[in-house]
Protein backbone atom coordinates (compact mmCIF):
# COMPACT_ATOMS: atom_id res chain seq x y z
CA UNK A 1 0.00 0.00 0.00
CA UNK A 2 2.66 2.60 1.10
CA UNK A 3 4.55 1.97 -2.63
CA UNK A 4 1.11 2.21 -4.29
CA UNK A 5 0.18 5.47 -2.51
CA UNK A 6 3.72 6.73 -2.57
CA UNK A 7 3.92 6.55 -6.55
CA UNK A 8 0.51 7.61 -6.57
CA UNK A 9 1.48 11.32 -4.90
CA UNK A 10 4.96 11.60 -7.01
CA UNK A 11 2.60 11.17 -9.56
CA UNK A 12 -0.06 13.39 -8.09
CA UNK A 13 2.82 16.49 -7.46
CA UNK A 14 3.29 16.35 -10.74
CA UNK A 15 -0.41 16.39 -12.03
CA UNK A 16 -1.45 19.02 -9.85
CA UNK A 17 1.42 21.23 -10.44
CA UNK A 18 0.25 20.51 -14.70
CA UNK A 19 -3.78 21.74 -13.68
CA UNK A 20 -2.60 24.92 -11.41
CA UNK A 21 0.13 25.78 -13.72
CA UNK A 22 -1.66 24.89 -16.97
CA UNK A 23 -4.95 26.16 -16.10
CA UNK A 24 -3.64 28.72 -13.79
CA UNK A 25 -2.04 30.11 -17.17
CA UNK A 26 -5.77 30.00 -18.85
CA UNK A 27 -7.31 31.34 -15.98
CA UNK A 28 -5.14 34.06 -15.24
CA UNK A 29 -5.50 35.04 -19.29
CA UNK A 30 -9.47 34.45 -18.92
CA UNK A 31 -9.16 37.36 -16.12
CA UNK A 32 -7.47 39.83 -18.66
CA UNK A 33 -9.51 38.74 -21.03
CA UNK A 34 -12.41 39.41 -18.81
CA UNK A 35 -11.65 42.79 -18.98
CA UNK A 36 -11.50 43.34 -22.72
CA UNK A 37 -14.66 41.27 -23.62
CA UNK A 38 -17.94 41.83 -22.62
CA UNK A 39 -20.61 38.95 -21.21
CA UNK A 40 -22.08 38.66 -24.78
CA UNK A 41 -18.59 37.66 -26.41
CA UNK A 42 -17.84 35.14 -23.76
CA UNK A 43 -21.45 33.63 -24.37
CA UNK A 44 -21.24 33.32 -28.31
CA UNK A 45 -18.20 30.54 -27.22
CA UNK A 46 -20.42 29.04 -24.32
CA UNK A 47 -23.22 28.47 -26.95
CA UNK A 48 -20.54 26.84 -29.00
CA UNK A 49 -19.46 24.56 -25.82
CA UNK A 50 -21.64 21.55 -25.87
CA UNK A 51 -20.95 20.61 -29.62
CA UNK A 52 -17.58 20.77 -29.17
CA UNK A 53 -17.32 18.36 -25.51
CA UNK A 54 -19.21 15.90 -28.08
CA UNK A 55 -16.74 16.29 -30.45
CA UNK A 56 -14.27 15.63 -28.13
CA UNK A 57 -15.21 12.73 -26.45
CA UNK A 58 -16.28 10.90 -30.05
CA UNK A 59 -12.87 11.57 -30.99
CA UNK A 60 -11.20 10.10 -27.92
CA UNK A 61 -13.68 7.28 -28.57
CA UNK A 62 -12.93 5.85 -25.07
CA UNK A 63 -10.08 4.05 -26.45
CA UNK A 64 -7.47 6.05 -24.49
CA UNK A 65 -9.17 4.55 -21.05
CA UNK A 66 -9.21 1.42 -22.46
CA UNK A 67 -4.97 1.87 -23.31
CA UNK A 68 -4.35 3.58 -19.63
CA UNK A 69 -5.81 -0.02 -17.77
CA UNK A 70 -3.91 -2.13 -20.14
CA UNK A 71 -0.90 -4.04 -18.08
CA UNK A 72 1.16 -3.64 -21.32
CA UNK A 73 0.29 -1.07 -24.22
CA UNK A 74 1.17 -3.07 -27.43
CA UNK A 75 2.42 -0.71 -30.77
CA UNK A 76 -0.97 -2.44 -32.40
CA UNK A 77 -2.91 -0.73 -29.84
CA UNK A 78 -1.09 2.40 -29.83
CA UNK A 79 -1.36 2.39 -33.56
CA UNK A 80 -5.31 1.20 -34.03
CA UNK A 81 -6.03 3.96 -31.52
CA UNK A 82 -4.60 6.51 -33.13
CA UNK A 83 -5.90 6.21 -36.68
CA UNK A 84 -9.81 5.76 -35.11
CA UNK A 85 -8.92 8.76 -33.19
CA UNK A 86 -7.64 10.67 -36.46
CA UNK A 87 -10.40 9.46 -38.62
CA UNK A 88 -13.24 10.29 -35.89
CA UNK A 89 -11.48 13.89 -36.03
CA UNK A 90 -11.75 13.81 -39.65
CA UNK A 91 -15.57 12.96 -39.36
CA UNK A 92 -16.57 15.73 -36.54
CA UNK A 93 -15.13 18.24 -38.51
CA UNK A 94 -17.14 17.80 -41.64
CA UNK A 95 -20.11 17.24 -39.38
CA UNK A 96 -19.29 20.76 -37.10
CA UNK A 97 -18.71 22.60 -40.84
CA UNK A 98 -22.07 21.48 -42.33
CA UNK A 99 -24.26 21.92 -39.21
CA UNK A 100 -22.58 25.75 -38.56
CA UNK A 101 -25.14 27.22 -40.11
CA UNK A 102 -28.18 25.08 -37.87
CA UNK A 103 -26.59 25.87 -34.85
CA UNK A 104 -26.50 29.68 -35.57
CA UNK A 105 -30.72 29.17 -36.93
CA UNK A 106 -31.04 27.52 -32.98
CA UNK A 107 -29.46 29.85 -30.98
CA UNK A 108 -30.41 32.86 -33.73
CA UNK A 109 -26.80 34.29 -34.14
CA UNK A 110 -25.55 34.39 -37.56
CA UNK A 111 -21.90 34.95 -36.14
CA UNK A 112 -21.86 31.57 -35.29
CA UNK A 113 -21.24 29.89 -38.59
CA UNK A 114 -17.99 31.61 -38.83
CA UNK A 115 -16.66 31.05 -35.07
CA UNK A 116 -17.94 27.00 -35.46
CA UNK A 117 -16.58 26.24 -38.69
CA UNK A 118 -12.93 27.67 -37.51
CA UNK A 119 -12.70 26.22 -34.60
CA UNK A 120 -13.79 22.72 -36.00
CA UNK A 121 -9.98 22.48 -36.52
CA UNK A 122 -9.42 21.55 -33.19
CA UNK A 123 -10.67 18.10 -32.52
CA UNK A 124 -8.44 17.41 -35.54
CA UNK A 125 -5.35 18.77 -33.67
CA UNK A 126 -6.64 17.87 -30.64
CA UNK A 127 -6.35 13.76 -32.13
CA UNK A 128 -2.84 13.89 -32.73
CA UNK A 129 -1.66 14.20 -29.16
CA UNK A 130 -4.52 11.61 -27.28
CA UNK A 131 -1.50 8.42 -27.88
CA UNK A 132 0.80 10.80 -26.33
CA UNK A 133 -1.19 11.30 -23.52
CA UNK A 134 -2.54 7.97 -22.61
CA UNK A 135 1.34 6.45 -22.34
CA UNK A 136 2.00 9.19 -20.30
CA UNK A 137 -0.80 8.62 -18.08
CA UNK A 138 -0.45 4.59 -18.14
CA UNK A 139 3.53 5.27 -17.08
CA UNK A 140 2.72 7.85 -14.24
CA UNK A 141 4.55 10.69 -15.87
CA UNK A 142 2.59 13.91 -15.45
CA UNK A 143 5.97 15.89 -15.33
CA UNK A 144 6.37 15.81 -19.21
CA UNK A 145 2.47 16.57 -19.46
CA UNK A 146 2.88 19.54 -17.19
CA UNK A 147 5.69 21.10 -19.08
CA UNK A 148 3.52 20.09 -22.44
CA UNK A 149 0.22 21.77 -21.00
CA UNK A 150 1.93 24.92 -19.53
CA UNK A 151 3.72 26.11 -22.38
CA UNK A 152 0.79 25.41 -24.59
CA UNK A 153 -1.48 27.41 -21.89
CA UNK A 154 1.43 30.09 -22.53
CA UNK A 155 1.31 30.49 -25.92
CA UNK A 156 -2.58 30.29 -26.68
CA UNK A 157 -2.96 32.65 -23.84
CA UNK A 158 -0.87 35.41 -25.23
CA UNK A 159 -2.26 35.35 -28.52
CA UNK A 160 -5.93 35.36 -27.32
CA UNK A 161 -4.65 39.00 -24.88
CA UNK A 162 -2.78 40.27 -27.97
CA UNK A 163 -6.10 40.09 -29.99
CA UNK A 164 -8.94 41.36 -27.77
CA UNK A 165 -5.96 44.13 -27.18
CA UNK A 166 -6.51 44.97 -30.51
CA UNK A 167 -10.45 44.56 -30.56
CA UNK A 168 -10.65 40.93 -32.06
CA UNK A 169 -13.36 40.35 -29.94
CA UNK A 170 -15.33 37.00 -29.67
CA UNK A 171 -12.17 36.13 -32.29
CA UNK A 172 -9.50 36.32 -29.54
CA UNK A 173 -11.47 33.74 -27.46
CA UNK A 174 -12.00 31.27 -30.81
CA UNK A 175 -7.84 31.68 -31.75
CA UNK A 176 -6.91 30.19 -27.81
CA UNK A 177 -9.53 27.22 -28.37
CA UNK A 178 -7.91 25.80 -31.49
CA UNK A 179 -4.14 27.40 -30.53
CA UNK A 180 -4.47 25.53 -27.28
CA UNK A 181 -5.09 22.26 -29.02
CA UNK A 182 -2.55 22.84 -32.00
CA UNK A 183 0.20 24.12 -29.46
CA UNK A 184 -0.42 20.57 -27.23
CA UNK A 185 0.06 18.46 -29.42
CA UNK A 186 3.17 20.10 -30.86
CA UNK A 187 4.72 19.72 -27.28
CA UNK A 188 3.25 16.54 -26.59
CA UNK A 189 5.00 15.27 -30.04
CA UNK A 190 8.35 16.87 -29.32
CA UNK A 191 9.05 15.80 -25.99
CA UNK A 192 7.56 12.51 -26.57
CA UNK A 193 7.31 11.33 -30.47
CA UNK A 194 5.58 8.68 -31.27
CA UNK A 195 4.94 6.88 -35.29
CA UNK A 196 2.39 4.49 -35.55
CA UNK A 197 3.68 1.60 -36.99
CA UNK A 198 0.79 -0.22 -38.34
CA UNK A 199 -2.86 0.60 -39.42
CA UNK A 200 -5.90 -1.03 -37.46
CA UNK A 201 -5.73 -4.48 -36.26
CA UNK A 202 -8.97 -6.62 -35.73
CA UNK A 203 -7.97 -8.01 -32.64
CA UNK A 204 -6.82 -4.59 -31.34
CA UNK A 205 -10.03 -2.80 -31.95
CA UNK A 206 -12.13 -5.67 -30.92
CA UNK A 207 -10.25 -5.82 -27.25
CA UNK A 208 -10.05 -1.94 -26.81
CA UNK A 209 -13.81 -1.24 -28.31
CA UNK A 210 -15.12 -4.25 -25.53
CA UNK A 211 -14.49 -1.78 -22.40
CA UNK A 212 -13.96 2.01 -24.97
CA UNK A 213 -17.52 1.57 -26.17
CA UNK A 214 -19.32 1.81 -22.77
CA UNK A 215 -16.71 4.53 -21.47
CA UNK A 216 -17.38 6.25 -25.51
CA UNK A 217 -21.29 6.21 -24.02
CA UNK A 218 -20.73 7.08 -20.60
CA UNK A 219 -18.61 9.96 -22.04
CA UNK A 220 -21.03 11.59 -24.40
CA UNK A 221 -24.02 11.31 -21.61
CA UNK A 222 -21.59 13.02 -19.32
CA UNK A 223 -20.43 15.65 -22.72
CA UNK A 224 -24.33 16.24 -22.86
CA UNK A 225 -25.39 17.00 -19.99
CA UNK A 226 -22.58 18.69 -18.60
CA UNK A 227 -23.09 21.48 -21.13
CA UNK A 228 -26.75 21.23 -21.17
CA UNK A 229 -27.07 23.87 -18.81
CA UNK A 230 -25.54 26.20 -21.32
CA UNK A 231 -27.42 25.46 -23.98
CA UNK A 232 -30.77 26.01 -22.57
CA UNK A 233 -29.08 29.09 -20.48
CA UNK A 234 -27.89 30.41 -24.23
CA UNK A 235 -31.69 30.08 -26.06
CA UNK A 236 -33.47 30.70 -23.66
CA UNK A 237 -32.21 33.44 -22.21
CA UNK A 238 -30.30 36.75 -22.78
CA UNK A 239 -26.86 36.24 -24.21
CA UNK A 240 -25.11 38.12 -20.96
CA UNK A 241 -27.09 35.75 -18.69
CA UNK A 242 -25.17 32.77 -20.59
CA UNK A 243 -22.14 34.80 -20.02
CA UNK A 244 -22.12 35.56 -16.23
CA UNK A 245 -23.07 31.72 -15.69
CA UNK A 246 -19.82 30.62 -17.52
CA UNK A 247 -17.51 32.53 -15.70
CA UNK A 248 -19.27 31.41 -12.52
CA UNK A 249 -18.32 27.91 -13.66
CA UNK A 250 -15.11 28.55 -14.46
CA UNK A 251 -14.21 29.99 -11.22
CA UNK A 252 -15.90 27.46 -9.37
CA UNK A 253 -13.78 24.44 -11.85
CA UNK A 254 -10.46 26.37 -10.68
CA UNK A 255 -11.01 24.26 -7.71
CA UNK A 256 -12.95 21.90 -8.08
CA UNK A 257 -12.81 20.11 -11.26
CA UNK A 258 -8.76 21.25 -11.47
CA UNK A 259 -7.79 19.76 -8.58
CA UNK A 260 -9.98 16.42 -8.70
CA UNK A 261 -9.01 15.75 -12.13
CA UNK A 262 -5.40 15.97 -11.16
CA UNK A 263 -5.86 13.73 -8.18
CA UNK A 264 -8.27 11.07 -10.97
CA UNK A 265 -5.97 11.58 -13.55
CA UNK A 266 -2.73 9.90 -11.19
CA UNK A 267 -5.16 7.67 -8.88
CA UNK A 268 -6.94 5.91 -12.36
CA UNK A 269 -3.64 4.00 -13.41
CA UNK A 270 -2.05 3.64 -9.78
CA UNK A 271 -5.01 1.49 -8.94
CA UNK A 272 -5.38 -0.40 -12.44
CA UNK A 273 -2.22 -1.65 -11.50
CA UNK A 274 -3.15 -3.54 -8.48
CA UNK A 275 -7.18 -4.06 -9.85
CA UNK A 276 -6.81 -8.02 -8.67
CA UNK A 277 -6.06 -6.59 -4.96
CA UNK A 278 -9.72 -5.63 -3.42
CA UNK A 279 -8.15 -4.23 -0.02
CA UNK A 280 -5.38 -2.44 -1.32
CA UNK A 281 -7.77 -0.49 -4.02
CA UNK A 282 -10.37 -0.21 -0.53
CA UNK A 283 -7.25 1.43 1.37
CA UNK A 284 -6.40 3.39 -1.39
CA UNK A 285 -9.04 5.20 -2.69
CA UNK A 286 -10.33 5.92 1.08
CA UNK A 287 -6.87 7.57 1.40
CA UNK A 288 -7.66 9.52 -1.88
CA UNK A 289 -11.06 10.89 -0.43
CA UNK A 290 -9.44 11.95 2.60
CA UNK A 291 -6.57 13.83 0.92
CA UNK A 292 -8.33 15.29 -2.39
CA UNK A 293 -10.91 16.13 0.43
CA UNK A 294 -8.68 18.23 2.66
CA UNK A 295 -7.88 20.37 0.09
CA UNK A 296 -11.16 21.04 -2.08
CA UNK A 297 -13.47 21.21 0.76
CA UNK A 298 -11.79 24.72 2.02
CA UNK A 299 -11.34 25.65 -1.37
CA UNK A 300 -14.65 25.54 -2.86
CA UNK A 301 -16.02 26.72 0.90
CA UNK A 302 -13.13 29.59 0.82
CA UNK A 303 -14.52 30.65 -2.74
CA UNK A 304 -17.93 31.03 -1.09
CA UNK A 305 -17.16 33.51 0.90
CA UNK A 306 -14.83 35.64 -0.78
CA UNK A 307 -16.67 35.89 -3.70
CA UNK A 308 -18.01 39.25 -3.43
CA UNK A 309 -14.70 41.21 -3.56
CA UNK A 310 -12.85 38.53 -5.44
CA UNK A 311 -15.15 38.94 -8.63
CA UNK A 312 -15.09 42.73 -8.35
CA UNK A 313 -10.92 42.56 -7.63
CA UNK A 314 -10.26 39.84 -10.53
CA UNK A 315 -12.78 41.08 -13.57
CA UNK A 316 -14.31 44.04 -12.76
CA UNK A 317 -17.53 45.19 -11.44
CA UNK A 318 -19.21 44.23 -14.66
CA UNK A 319 -19.36 40.86 -13.82
CA UNK A 320 -20.96 41.67 -10.39
CA UNK A 321 -24.09 39.79 -11.16
CA UNK A 322 -21.54 36.13 -11.07
CA UNK A 323 -21.12 36.19 -7.31
CA UNK A 324 -24.49 34.79 -6.40
CA UNK A 325 -24.00 32.21 -9.27
CA UNK A 326 -20.54 31.48 -8.18
CA UNK A 327 -21.77 30.95 -4.85
CA UNK A 328 -24.56 28.43 -5.32
CA UNK A 329 -22.48 26.71 -7.72
CA UNK A 330 -19.39 25.73 -5.10
CA UNK A 331 -22.07 23.94 -3.13
CA UNK A 332 -22.04 21.30 -6.47
CA UNK A 333 -18.20 22.04 -6.62
CA UNK A 334 -17.27 20.45 -3.28
CA UNK A 335 -18.01 17.03 -4.65
CA UNK A 336 -17.01 16.99 -7.82
CA UNK A 337 -14.08 14.42 -7.05
CA UNK A 338 -16.45 12.21 -4.84
CA UNK A 339 -18.14 11.57 -8.24
CA UNK A 340 -14.91 11.36 -9.92
CA UNK A 341 -13.36 8.88 -7.41
CA UNK A 342 -16.47 6.55 -7.10
CA UNK A 343 -16.55 6.77 -11.48
CA UNK A 344 -12.98 5.86 -11.44
CA UNK A 345 -13.61 2.44 -9.05
CA UNK A 346 -16.03 1.26 -11.44
CA UNK A 347 -13.14 1.77 -14.33
CA UNK A 348 -10.68 -0.06 -12.49
CA UNK A 349 -12.50 -3.07 -12.17
CA UNK A 350 -13.13 -3.30 -15.92
CA UNK A 351 -17.11 -2.30 -15.25
CA UNK A 352 -17.41 -0.46 -18.14
CA UNK A 353 -21.03 -1.67 -17.83
CA UNK A 354 -22.20 -0.05 -14.60
CA UNK A 355 -20.49 2.92 -15.52
CA UNK A 356 -22.67 3.23 -18.97
CA UNK A 357 -26.05 2.66 -16.06
CA UNK A 358 -24.78 4.58 -13.60
CA UNK A 359 -24.04 7.35 -16.17
CA UNK A 360 -28.05 6.80 -17.47
CA UNK A 361 -29.41 7.37 -14.09
CA UNK A 362 -27.54 10.52 -13.20
CA UNK A 363 -29.08 12.04 -16.55
CA UNK A 364 -32.52 11.00 -16.00
CA UNK A 365 -32.20 13.26 -12.75
CA UNK A 366 -30.93 15.88 -14.51
CA UNK A 367 -33.54 15.81 -16.93
CA UNK A 368 -35.86 16.40 -14.06
CA UNK A 369 -34.11 18.70 -12.15
CA UNK A 370 -33.89 20.84 -15.43
CA UNK A 371 -37.70 20.23 -16.41
CA UNK A 372 -38.70 21.81 -12.94
CA UNK A 373 -35.98 24.30 -12.41
CA UNK A 374 -37.26 26.30 -15.97
CA UNK A 375 -40.75 26.49 -14.20
CA UNK A 376 -38.81 28.90 -12.00
CA UNK A 377 -36.48 30.58 -14.43
CA UNK A 378 -32.73 31.09 -14.48
CA UNK A 379 -32.41 30.42 -10.59
CA UNK A 380 -34.32 27.18 -10.94
CA UNK A 381 -31.55 26.09 -13.43
CA UNK A 382 -28.77 26.77 -10.90
CA UNK A 383 -30.57 25.06 -7.75
CA UNK A 384 -31.47 22.14 -10.27
CA UNK A 385 -27.68 22.27 -11.18
CA UNK A 386 -26.51 21.49 -7.34
CA UNK A 387 -30.04 19.37 -6.39
CA UNK A 388 -29.20 17.19 -9.39
CA UNK A 389 -25.72 16.83 -8.02
CA UNK A 390 -25.94 15.29 -5.00
CA UNK A 391 -28.87 12.59 -5.75
CA UNK A 392 -26.15 11.83 -8.68
CA UNK A 393 -23.21 11.59 -5.83
CA UNK A 394 -25.65 9.50 -3.99
CA UNK A 395 -26.06 6.82 -7.33
CA UNK A 396 -22.38 6.92 -7.95
CA UNK A 397 -21.94 5.54 -4.31
CA UNK A 398 -23.88 2.92 -4.65
CA UNK A 399 -22.63 1.84 -7.21
CA UNK A 400 -18.96 1.72 -6.35
CA UNK A 401 -20.33 -0.15 -3.37
CA UNK A 402 -21.38 -3.08 -5.97
CA UNK A 403 -17.99 -3.24 -6.65
CA UNK A 404 -15.73 -3.22 -3.70
CA UNK A 405 -18.25 -2.81 -0.77
CA UNK A 406 -17.05 0.57 0.49
CA UNK A 407 -20.71 2.16 0.95
CA UNK A 408 -21.98 5.63 0.58
CA UNK A 409 -22.48 5.96 4.32
CA UNK A 410 -18.99 4.86 5.33
CA UNK A 411 -18.04 7.72 3.11
CA UNK A 412 -19.48 10.23 4.68
CA UNK A 413 -18.85 9.30 8.23
CA UNK A 414 -14.87 9.17 6.84
CA UNK A 415 -15.29 12.72 5.23
CA UNK A 416 -17.79 14.21 7.55
CA UNK A 417 -14.60 15.31 10.23
CA UNK A 418 -12.89 16.77 6.97
CA UNK A 419 -15.71 18.84 6.86
CA UNK A 420 -16.19 20.12 10.10
CA UNK A 421 -12.52 21.22 9.63
CA UNK A 422 -13.86 24.23 7.93
CA UNK A 423 -16.23 25.63 10.80
CA UNK A 424 -13.70 27.71 11.92
CA UNK A 425 -12.73 28.97 8.56
CA UNK A 426 -16.39 29.66 7.89
CA UNK A 427 -17.02 31.69 11.24
CA UNK A 428 -13.60 34.09 10.78
CA UNK A 429 -14.54 35.04 7.39
CA UNK A 430 -17.66 35.77 7.63
CA UNK A 431 -16.87 37.80 10.67
CA UNK A 432 -14.38 39.85 8.51
CA UNK A 433 -16.73 40.44 5.84
CA UNK A 434 -19.30 41.64 8.12
CA UNK A 435 -17.22 44.48 10.10
CA UNK A 436 -14.00 45.05 8.20
CA UNK A 437 -15.04 47.49 4.92
CA UNK A 438 -11.76 49.15 3.52
CA UNK A 439 -11.36 48.45 -0.09
CA UNK A 440 -12.32 45.13 -2.06
CA UNK A 441 -8.50 44.47 -2.63
CA UNK A 442 -7.87 44.51 1.06
CA UNK A 443 -10.70 43.09 2.01
CA UNK A 444 -9.96 40.02 -0.34
CA UNK A 445 -6.24 39.94 1.15
CA UNK A 446 -7.57 39.87 4.74
CA UNK A 447 -10.10 37.36 4.05
CA UNK A 448 -7.98 34.52 2.37
CA UNK A 449 -5.05 35.39 5.14
CA UNK A 450 -7.81 34.99 7.78
CA UNK A 451 -9.39 31.93 6.48
CA UNK A 452 -6.15 30.16 5.57
CA UNK A 453 -4.61 30.43 8.95
CA UNK A 454 -8.02 29.54 10.52
CA UNK A 455 -8.21 26.01 8.21
CA UNK A 456 -4.22 25.60 8.98
CA UNK A 457 -4.20 25.91 12.68
CA UNK A 458 -7.08 24.01 13.67
CA UNK A 459 -5.76 21.23 11.59
CA UNK A 460 -2.13 21.70 13.60
CA UNK A 461 -3.80 22.20 16.26
CA UNK A 462 -6.71 18.88 16.54
CA UNK A 463 -4.07 16.69 13.37
CA UNK A 464 -7.08 14.83 11.76
CA UNK A 465 -6.56 11.83 9.98
CA UNK A 466 -6.85 13.43 6.72
CA UNK A 467 -3.87 15.92 7.33
CA UNK A 468 -1.77 12.69 8.63
CA UNK A 469 -2.52 10.92 5.20
CA UNK A 470 -1.28 14.32 3.68
CA UNK A 471 1.75 14.72 5.51
CA UNK A 472 2.45 10.84 5.21
CA UNK A 473 1.95 11.30 0.97
CA UNK A 474 3.99 14.35 0.95
CA UNK A 475 6.81 13.69 3.17
CA UNK A 476 8.99 11.89 0.47
CA UNK A 477 8.44 14.78 -2.02
CA UNK A 478 8.88 17.12 1.01
CA UNK A 479 11.47 16.26 3.65
CA UNK A 480 11.06 19.43 5.67
CA UNK A 481 7.75 17.72 6.63
CA UNK A 482 9.73 15.44 8.71
CA UNK A 483 9.87 18.32 11.25
CA UNK A 484 6.12 18.22 11.49
CA UNK A 485 4.90 15.53 14.42
CA UNK A 486 1.20 14.13 13.37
Amino acid sequence: MSTLSQQAMGGAVWAVLERVGAQGIQFLSMLFLARLLSPEEFALIAMLTIFFALANTLVDSGFSQALIREDEISEEDKSTTFFINFITSLLMFGALWLSAPFIADFYEKPELIGLTRFMAFAPILFSFSIIQRAILSHQIDFKTQMLANIGAAFLAGAIAIILAFYDFGVWALAVQYVCMALFTSIFFWVMNPWIPKSFIDKESFRKLFGFGSNILLSGLLESIFVHLYKLIIGKYFPAAMLGYYTQADNFKNVASQNLASSFTKVTYPALSKVKNDKERVHSAFRQILLVTSYFIFPFMIGMMLVADPMIVVLIGEKWAPVVPILQVLCLSGMIHHLHNANQNVLKVFGRSDLFLNLQVLKKVGVVIAIIVGLWYGFWGLIIGIVVSAYVGLIINMHYAKKVFGYTGLQQVKDLFPVLLLNAPMIITVTLVHRFIHLSPVLDLIIMVVTGALSYVGISLILKPESMKQVVYLLRPKFPILNHLKV
